[in-house]
């Protein structure tokens, strides 16, 4: 992703993302999705927020943040329910047994829905923790485990520069993808997990890839279709009976989902003591990544996205303490370990293991003479204006500069600016006001706008004070003023600033407004007094011709009458 030139006034392509969706109706543009996104791939532009797919590592971060739920990964329910009654594999990430309170009547109504094999993920993570203690055993370095696909990601586009110390081998979901092929062809295959990532990693080596979220969603709509009632899922498994896993078992791999689970793994195949470090949480990744540079001795490092472990996924309940969640998995695992059956022939592998990485680094070119005229643009030439308080969502001012030139924010994002414009704009509109407008305090102006220097031209200071005092002191009422030597009427409005700044006295310019009713005012008296004229011409004819009139004059007079008291009715008051 590169930059275009500066001068071509072109934005960079960005896509939305297919697997965290956004709902327009929903965002209130609060920003703190991108406040607490790691990498900040989120776009906010023209009233709209998306996630954007060559930026996001999905790590699920912004779709459990976001108070509104405008965030959402994908659901794909819908693919999972076409398949059941039929045929299908089913594949379960270890932290199912820390999701469901009764993991074993799960699968046992699984089972009933047409799952033909149920199998853990597990099993592919015995191969690739073989594979890992093979190639740590001839390695002089720091090695990352690429079970988590959010680390991956990570490495492809922001670090790729530390590609080199990954393990290159597939994640334990895609090792057991080809593992359930080898076995079953291409019989349907289902991966549940509490991971939103796997989803796009695992998309073309299963079926149907599902949050435990989902998949619980899914069996409630099953059962709620089929039994006609509201009751939750709880109701049918109190009947069902316990079903285990299909075998082969894994051996120790079930620790997976919990800290240090990878390196518990691995011990049985590298020996008890080898040099490891557990890393977790984005952040602290991220962090790890911007100083690794220089140190090149030999450990393991089992990195994860989620702190605590895959147990501690976006999808898991919430309200399920991860303590009761590792409760759940050492339970299920003591279980499960009682069972006498087949264990998985780690070291007989029928599929490739190896991994290929998909660099694709997250890089603009943005010139600095164009972060610097967008910051000339938001009027932070001073550098005390770079304020990088992180409002917005982006850790500095920079950040924000680049992000705008890339285009994928707004200017008005800084809530600085925006109250610098706005405060620009009533500025403007205050100065520009047909209306006078004075602050004054004690005896002195604090602020007089273009109206009032012009009315009040060639006064002196006190003179405007003594002026704004008396219309204080009678506010709201007509003032007849002479003023340089001109009539005028100004009707005031009188307001006092908080914590004692001063008083604000706007004087409403109504001169010529007066000027047109006594206009009129004295149209209507010249009519009167025409019509006054015209009726006595009209009485003394009367008198010459009342005999051959009669008492129509009479009429006529009568008429003149109620016009004239119609016309005199309104005065200069009205």
């Amino acid at each position: 992703m590169k930059a275009k030139k500066v001068g071509e006034k072109a934005m960079i392509t960005i896509t939305r993302s297919r697997y965290i969706l956004s709902d327009k109706a929903n965002c209130t543009y609060c920003y703190k999705c991108l406040r607490n996104c790691p990498v900040k791939a989120i776009s906010f532009k023209q009233g709209e927020s998306f996630v954007i797919e060559e930026e996001c590592v999905l790590c699920g971060t912004c779709v459990n943040i976001c108070p509104q739920n405008a965030k959402q990964y994908r659901n794909d329910v819908e693919n999972f329910l076409s398949l059941v009654r039929k045929p299908f594999i089913l594949s379960i990430a270890p932290s199912f047994y820390a999701y469901f309170k009764e993991p074993f009547k799960v699968l046992s109504l699984l089972k009933q829905l047409g799952c033909v094999y149920i199998s853990e993920t597990s099993i592919g993570a015995e191969y690739v923790s073989a594979e890992y203690a093979k190639i740590f055993s001839h390695s002089n370095k720091p090695l990352i485990t690429t079970a988590c696909p959010v680390v991956v990601e990570l490495v492809e586009k922001y670090f790729p520069e530390y590609a080199d110390y990954l393990f290159k081998v597939k994640s334990p979901a895609s090792v057991h993808a080809e593992f359930l092929k080898h076995m079953f062809g291409n019989l349907p295959k289902v991966f549940v997990s509490p991971c939103i990532a796997k989803k796009k990693e695992l998309e073309d080596v299963f079926d149907v890839v599902l949050t435990f979220e989902e998949f619980e969603n899914g069996l409630e709509k099953i059962f709620h279709e089929s039994n006609n009632t509201t009751k939750g899922i709880a109701t049918l498994l109190e009947n069902m009976p316990q079903t285990y896993p299909d075998p082969p078992h894994p051996i120790r791999a079930r620790f997976y989902p919990s800290s240090k689970g990878v390196v518990d793994s691995a011990a049985a195949y590298v020996g008890e003591n080898f040099p490891y470090y557990v890393l977790e949480g984005v952040e602290n990744i991220i962090d790890f990544f911007k100083t690794f540079n220089g140190f090149n001795e030999k450990i393991l490092i089992e990195a994860s996205a989620c702190v605590g472990g895959c147990i501690n996924g976006p999808t898991m309940k919430k309200e399920d303490n991860i303590l009761l969640r590792h409760s759940r998995l050492q339970k299920a695992i003591r279980i499960l370990e009682s069972l006498n059956v087949k264990k998985v022939d780690r070291f007989s592998v029928p599929f490739d293991l190896k991994r290929s990485l998909k660099i694709r680094k997250v890089e603009y070119n943005i010139p600095e003479s164009e972060v610097e005229r967008i910051f000339a643009e938001m009027g932070k030439t001073d550098p005390e204006k770079i304020l990088d308080c992180t409002g917005c969502g982006y850790e500095t001012c920079r950040d924000k500069a680049v992000a705008i030139a890339v285009g994928k924010a707004e200017k008005e994002m800084c809530f600085a600016y925006l109250v610098e414009k706005v405060s620009s704009v009533s500025n403007l509109v205050v100065e520009e006001t047909p209306n006078a407008i004075v602050i004054f305090k004690d005896s002195k102006i604090l602020y007089i706008n273009n109206a009032a220097g012009i009315l009040f031209a060639n006064y002196p200071e006190d003179m405007i004070i003594s002026i704004c005092q008396r219309a204080k002191e009678s506010s709201n009422k007509i003032h007849e003023l002479y003023i340089n030597s001109r009539k005028v009427y100004l009707y005031p409005k009188v307001f006092d600033l908080p914590d004692d700044g001063g008083i604000v006295v706007l004087f409403v310019d109504l001169t010529e407004m007066v000027q047109q009713r006594e206009h009129m005012n004295e149209l209507r008296r010249r009519t009167i007094e025409k019509i006054d004229e015209v009726l006595n011409e009209q009485m003394k004819l009367a008198q010459d011709i009342a005999s051959l009139l009669g008492e129509s004059i009479a009429e006529t007079k009568s008429r003149f009458a109620e016009f004239k008291k119609f016309l005199g009715e309104e005065n200069v008051d009205n």
